[in-house]
């Protein structure tokens, strides 16, 4: 069975304060476990003679016609109604079964690591020399005169 969609397309009122709007109803579909996902956007780009004045577009997606039935009746969207209600000038609602045509691309890989470096041998150091503490000479003894060397 094929996903829902509830699309809302919004001109807000002259003096709303859009941002507190948009916060209010990010913490309402946060609190409603029906809603699978939630996006929302403000129009950039359009011309005014496409756009007929709409600046504002609120996306929810739901598991089944079932799940939106749920929202649209839960306490916390009724309790928010009036207030977005007020807030807005004009407002097209659209509730369609979603039909998938082209899958998301998957997101890109990360990079591959980079290759490893070889280890090359290291190279042979000179011995280090060290110092080690010189004992006393160690006095030899003196070779015995021979007669031969003796002189008288």
């Amino acid at each position: 069975m094929a996903e829902f969609k509830h699309l809302v397309v919004v001109k807000f009122k002259e003096g709303v304060n859009v941002d507190e709007i948009v916060e209010q109803v990010e913490k309402m579909v946060s609190d409603i476990d029906s809603v699978k996902s939630f996006e929302w956007g403000h129009d950039m780009e359009g011309q005014d003679m496409l756009t007929q004045g709409f600046t504002h577009v609120f996306s929810m997606t739901f598991d089944d016609k079932e799940a939106i039935t749920s929202f649209l009746t839960h306490p916390k969207h009724l309790e928010f109604c009036p207030t977005f209600s007020a807030a807005i000038d004009k407002i097209v609602v659209l509730d369609f079964p979603s039909l998938l045509v082209k899958t998301p691309a998957p997101p890109p890989s990360p990079p591959p690591p980079p290759p490893l470096v070889e280890m090359t041998p290291e190279v042979a150091l000179p011995p280090v020399l060290t110092s080690t503490p010189l004992s006393p000479p160690v006095p030899t003894p003196a070779p015995a005169p021979t007669p031969a060397s003796a002189s008288v």
